[in-house]
């Protein structure tokens, strides 16, 4: 290894070397000098081919297509056996599609079942029975206005400055951002509120389906935009630019598994 600087021409580049005892897999794979070696994420040779006279115009797309072989899902997960809606899918245990199981059914996004309050609940311009409103399943009962003030009842016209009724008086309630005081959004970008949100959110760069983790998931996705086979929303562009030139590409790909691998 005393002429590694050399033929790395003292660049901060990673270098796997074969420390085998007779360097057994040098020899296995019939390794010469400047010989690349790709292998899939099962361990399995895909391409080897001598880099001499330059890398392999293809070696991008031959990098994508190995990732997207990758599943973003685990047939081996423990889940519990019971019915699970996601997305208006039913699925027959709680892991759903994270368990590779196939939806068996639709499902409605109210909840017929749910433990609600006997009040009076205005959602929408609609006059409920309880307080789950349609989360409940219930049909509205009447229409109600905004000049009307029902205990418990949330006033969220102006997100940045909700009011709740309580003792039959609406009651301003204080939004507080984290944008707004400088608090700083390590590894990640505020991406700006939907609509009815008040304050920004700061989101991790690279976690494209937003649950706080950067893993193989995400690259998948972000490899799926690159090909075009999905097209994401905003937001998840913001965080899939990694490098932040304003293009989705191989270099993003590359620096999230970098910050995937720490």
């Amino acid at each position: 290894m005393s002429s590694l600087e050399n033929w790395t021409n003292v660049s901060n580049v990673s270098v796997c070397a074969d420390d085998s005892p007779n360097n057994i897999t040098w020899s296995g794979w019939d390794a010469n000098q400047r010989d690349l070696f790709v292998l899939d994420h099962t361990g399995n040779i895909v391409l080897h081919q001598n880099i001499g006279s330059g890398l392999p115009n293809d070696l991008d797309e031959l990098i994508i297509e190995l990732v997207t072989q990758i599943s973003d899902c685990d047939p081996n997960l423990m889940c519990g056996g019971a019915l699970t809606c996601i997305d208006g899918l039913l699925y027959p245990t709680t892991c759903g599609p994270d368990n590779c199981d196939d939806p068996i059914d639709t499902c409605s996004d109210c909840d017929p079942n749910l433990i609600c309050g006997e009040a009076l609940t205005c959602v929408d311009g609609l006059l409920y029975p309880t307080t789950c409103g349609p989360d409940n399943c219930d049909e509205p009962i009447d229409t109600c206005s905004d000049d009307e003030c029902i205990d418990g009842e949330i006033d969220n016209t102006n997100p940045c400055n909700p009011r709740e009724c309580y003792d039959g008086q609406w009651i301003e309630i204080i939004i507080d951002c984290a944008e707004w005081f400088g608090v700083p959004c390590d590894n990640g970008i505020y991406i700006a509120p939907p609509e009815g949100v008040c304050c920004s959110t700061c989101e991790l760069y690279g976690d494209v389906n937003n649950d706080d983790i950067i893993n193989v998931v995400d690259i998948v996705l972000i490899v799926s935009f690159i090909l075009g086979n999905d097209i994401p929303e905003d937001n998840q562009y913001i965080v899939s630019d990694i490098n932040n030139d304003g293009n989705l590409n191989v270099v993003d790909i590359v620096m999230l598994v970098n910050l995937i691998l720490g």
